[in-house]
């Protein structure tokens, strides 16, 4: 059975800390270099839903994309 987190914790860039995201707040994903394939910019719901705010984070969209249906053992 799969069940997905709810919660990661990624690293701003350019040393601006790290955020705990809630999954279910993504609006948006893209990588920040396609090329590289490193880093995403991921644009989160607000709790009132109705603005977004982008962020970008230095973990790979790979990495992310993996927490979205992680395996219960």
């Amino acid at each position: 059975m799969y069940e997905s987190v709810k919660f990661i914790k990624l690293t701003r860039v350019e040393g601006y800390g790290e955020i705990v995201v809630n999954l279910h707040h993504i609006v948006k994903m893209k990588t920040r270099y396609p090329d590289t394939g490193k880093g995403a910019i991921i644009w989160l719901a607000n709790c009132v839903g109705i603005t977004t705010t982008m962020y970008e984070v230095e973990e790979s969209l790979d990495e992310i994309m993996q927490y979205l249906s992680v395996k219960n053992k």
